[in-house]
C-alpha cells in the first residue's frame, strides 16, 4: 500500500477540516465583535454550509469533466481567497458572504478526492485507506480549538485566518505531483442524478448524513458558545477541553477502517449512530464538569466513526462514474441540513429557551435514526 499519496491526502483533508472548524472556537469572539445574538452567530455556519453543499453538487456533477485534481486545487484557491477577504469584513452581511465563499471552496474536496483515492488503491484496501484519510477530520476536531486558543495569545482571530489562507494556497501545489488522475476510460459512462436516486439506499444514506452531521459538526460548532455563554466556563479552558475530547476520534477512524474490511460496515454503522445519540443526550444532561468532559470524549469518538464507514459504503454501492455525483449529493444534503442548519436552530432555541433543550432534541433524533440502517441491510 502506497503511503506517500495517502499522507498528502491526509494533510489536505486536515487543512480543509481545520478551516471548516476554525470558526467554532472563534464564534464567541465573532459574536462579541459584531454584537450578534446566538441565532445570528449560528447563522454564519448556515451560510458556510449552504456554499459547501452547492459546491458538493457542482463538483460531484462536473469533476470528471474538469479533472479531479483540478477540482481539488480550485477549491483550495477559493478557500484562500475567502480567508483573505475576512480581513476586510466588518459587517454581519460581509461575514456571511465570506463564509459562503469559504464553504464553496471547502465543498469541492470530497467528491473529487474519493475517486482519486479509490483509483490509487485496490478495493480490498478501501476501508483502511478511507479510514486513515478520514482520521484527519477527527484530528482536526482535536487540534483546531487547541491551536486556535494558543494562537489567540499572540495573534488576533483575523490574523489566524490570514495564515490559514496562505497555507491553503501553498499546500495543494505538491498534491498535483503525487495524486493519480482517474483514467478517462474508467469514467466514460456518465452517471445521472435520476439513476442515483432510483436507489433507496442513496436516500437512506442522505438522511443518515443529515443526522450524523447534526450530532457531530452541528453540535461541535455550537459547543464553545454553549459552554462559555450558558454555562459560564472560561474561554481557554473550554477550547482546550473541546479539543482534547476529540482525540479519541483520531484512532477510532483508523481502527474502524480495518474492522470494516473484515466485519462489514452496516453493523458498525448502527453501533456508531445509536451511541452517538445516547452520548449527545448525556451532554445536555451533564451537571458536573468531570461528567461533561467524559461524555464529550465518548460523543466525539462515536460521532466521527460514522463518516469513514459511510464513505466506504457509498464507494461500495456506486460505480466509478456515479461515485463523485453520489458523494456530492449525499454529503450536500447532510452538511446543509445537518452541519449548516443545526447551529442556527440551536442558536434560535437558545435565544428562546436554552442550548441544553436543543442538544437534547438532537440526541433523541439521532438515537431513533439508527433504525434506518435496516433499509441498507436489505439492499
Amino acid at each position: 500500500m502506497k503511503l506517500r499519496p495517502l499522507l498528502f491526502f491526509w494533510c489536505l483533508w486536515f487543512t480543509n477540516f481545520f478551516v471548516r472548524t476554525a470558526f467554532s472556537p472563534l464564534l464567541p469572539l465573532i459574536e462579541d465583535a459584531l454584537s450578534l445574538s446566538h441565532g445570528q452567530a449560528g447563522g454564519l455556519f448556515t451560510s458556510m454550509f449552504v456554499g459547501y453543499g452547492l459546491s458538493l453538487l457542482i463538483a460531484g456533477r462536473f469533476a470528471s469533466r474538469w479533472g479531479y485534481k483540478r477540482t481539488v486545487l480550485t477549491g483550495f484557491v477559493l478557500i484562500a481567497i475567502g480567508l483573505f477577504f475576512v480581513q476586510a469584513a466588518e459587517t454581519y452581511l460581509a461575514i456571511h458572504l465570506v463564509c459562503f465563499l469559504i464553504g464553496t471552496g471547502l465543498g469541492a474536496y470530497l467528491p473529487a478526492i474519493l475517486p482519486i483515492i479509490t483509483e490509487t488503491y485496490e478495493q480490498k484496501d478501501w476501508g483502511k485507506v478511507i479510514g486513515i484519510h478520514d482520521s484527519a477530520a477527527s484530528f482536526g476536531f482535536f487540534a483546531t480549538p487547541i491551536l486556535i486558543a494558543f494562537g489567540l495569545h499572540f495573534l488576533s482571530w483575523k490574523r489566524i485566518l490570514l495564515i490559514l489562507g496562505m497555507i491553503c494556497l501553498l499546500l495543494p501545489l505538491y498534491f498535483w505531483r503525487v495524486a493519480v488522475e482517474p483514467k478517462k476510460q474508467a469514467v466514460q459512462e456518465k452517471g445521472s442524478y435520476a439513476k442515483i436516486f432510483e436507489k433507496r439506499s442513496m436516500w437512506v444514506l442522505a438522511l443518515l448524513f443529515v443526522v450524523a452531521n447534526a450530532s457531530c459538526g452541528g453540535i461541535y460548532a455550537i459547543l464553545p458558545l454553549y459552554m462559555v455563554k450558558e454555562r459560564a466556563m472560561d474561554f481557554d479552558f473550554v477550547n482546550t477541553l473541546v479539543g482534547i475530547s476529540r482525540v479519541g476520534g483520531v484512532f477510532v477512524s483508523i481502527v474502524l477502517g480495518f474492522l470494516a474490511d473484515r466485519h462489514g460496515f452496516l453493523r458498525l454503522l448502527k453501533i456508531s449512530i445509536f451511541t452517538t445519540g445516547l452520548s449527545t443526550l448525556a451532554i445536555a444532561l451533564a451537571s458536573s464538569v468531570p461528567f461533561l468532559a467524559t461524555v464529550l470524549f465518548v460523543q466525539a469518538m462515536f460521532s466521527v466513526a460514522f463518516f469513514p464507514l459511510a464513505f466506504a459504503t457509498i464507494s461500495r454501492l456506486t460505480s466509478l462514474s456515479e461515485r463523485a455525483m453520489a458523494a456530492g449529493v449525499i454529503i450536500c444534503i447532510g452538511v446543509i441540513f445537518g452541519t449548516g442548519l443545526t447551529p442556527l436552530l440551536l442558536g434560535l432555541t437558545a435565544d428562546h429557551f436554552s442550548f441544553q433543550a436543543g442538544i437534547l432534541g438532537v440526541g433523541i433524533i439521532t438515537m431513533a435514526s439508527y433504525l434506518l440502517v435496516g433499509f441498507l441491510e436489505e439492499t
